[in-house]
């Protein structure tokens, strides 16, 4: 019998203009795709030409179609006015991804559909299943619930998307309580952790790898490895690393990997407070050089203000690396409060600086789980979510569809 037809919707997946982009949705895929025959839709947004206020968006030259891992990808444009409108991010996109599905149902007929973000993916991606008389899950994946649910509409339309869908997944049982809190009906709703790349994050020499980066042995090392954005609290941890002594500076050192809008003045902030010797940006690095650079660590930090299901530290923890994160979202799932890391609020300086120092006099890993879940779990995981929404929603034609 052949493998059933699926279509992923999601605005987090590799580009040609961003190959790091939506990384752990695309390991997730790609190991769902040995159980089924899937395309993905990856919407590019486009700005109107005559908006000058608006950020520009490189994607100029990412094809309408590409070949990733050997899955098809299709990037239909879509307009999107940043900061403004949000509540016709969904229409527009919906409108976007149902010209691309009538050009692509002719030699492929999806049998399901999973939509990777609540909104305006999941909004578009309900309606859009609701027209090919499909079901639909919608995964949740953090900032679509943490942070955007703060506008009224786009709240509103977030929440009646979930409820309207046949299955809905969050990452962690933090975001399946706001989701709750919010007016998501929890009979469909269930928890899914992300899986972890065994193949690639496994415990390794701490010295072989600094040798193969070319990195002192001697400095204990912090590493960061995210956006440069505020979110992720990057500001606070280079606060709390200024409030250090001196002396203490000098017996450590923090690598940041990652690119963003605090780009500039972080580095602003390294010279006027002369952290130049024991902080340095490395910038964007590709995900199979990410490994190393854990193996290579003594102490992975991640003081963000808000998470959902941050896999960097999943990653951390399958190399047997502490981690230094703050207590938000997803994250106490992940961390074991003093044995796999150490936990304190968000942005506060203080708290971090002393958790710094802790962790540099010396930590104990003991890790009471023998091993992460691999994305080969997650996907038999969903593999079971799907069939279960199939057969449900095959049941439903006998009394007719339910329509949005």
């Amino acid at each position: 019998m052949s493998a059933k037809r699926g279509l992923i919707v999601t605005n987090l997946f590799p580009n040609s203009a961003e190959p790091a982009r939506g990384t752990f949705v695309r390991q997730e895929v790609e190991s769902l795709s040995r159980r089924y025959a899937l395309k993905v839709i990856a919407p590019i947004p486009w700005v109107p030409s005559l908006l000058k206020h608006c950020p520009k968006y490189a994607y100029h030259s990412v094809p309408e179609v590409e070949c990733l891992d050997g899955i098809e990808v299709h990037h239909p444009r879509h307009v999107v006015i940043p900061g403004h409108l949000q509540s016709s991010y969904g229409p527009l996109l919906y409108h976007s991804l149902s010209r691309a599905v009538k050009r692509l149902r002719k030699s492929f007929d999806p049998e399901f559909v999973i939509a990777y973000y609540a909104y305006p993916d999941g909004w578009a991606a309900q309606r859009l299943a609701r027209k090919l008389d499909v079901p639909v899950i919608v995964k949740a994946l953090g900032s679509d619930i943490n942070l955007f649910t703060r506008n009224p509409r786009r709240r509103r339309m977030t929440v009646a998307s979930l409820n309207r869908a046949d299955r809905v997944v969050a990452v962690s049982r933090a975001l399946a309580s706001r989701m709750t809190e919010l007016g998501v009906d929890t009979a469909h709703t269930s928890v899914m952790e992300n899986g972890v790349d065994t193949q690639r994050f496994h415990p390794m020499e701490r010295l072989v790898e600094r040798r193969r980066l070319d990195l002192e042995e001697e400095p204990f090392t912090f590493l960061f490895v995210g956006t440069l954005r505020e979110i992720k609290g990057v500001r606070t941890l280079l606060e709390a690393f200024h409030r250090q002594p001196p002396e203490w500076r000098k017996r450590v050192r923090l690598l940041m990997v990652g690119s963003g809008e605090l780009r500039s003045e972080l580095e602003q902030t390294i010279q006027r407070h002369q952290l130049g010797d024991s902080v340095r940006l490395l910038g964007s690095l590709p995900h199979n050089e990410i490994p190393h650079w854990i193996g290579a660590c003594d102490c992975l930090l991640l003081p963000s203000l808000m998470e959902g299901s941050p896999n960097v530290l999943a990653e951390a923890r399958a190399c047997r690396r502490p981690v230094v994160a703050s207590r938000v979202g997803g994250i106490p799932d992940i961390v074991v409060e003093g044995r796999t890391g150490l936990l304190i609020e968000p942005d506060d300086a203080e708290a971090l600086r002393l958790a710094l120092q802790k962790m540099s006099d010396g930590f104990n890993f003991d890790d009471p789980r023998q091993s992460m879940q691999s994305w080969h779990d997650v996907a038999r995981e969903t593999e079971m979510l799907i069939e279960s929404a199939c057969d449900d929603f095959d049941l439903s034609a006998v009394g007719g569809r339910h329509v949005a």
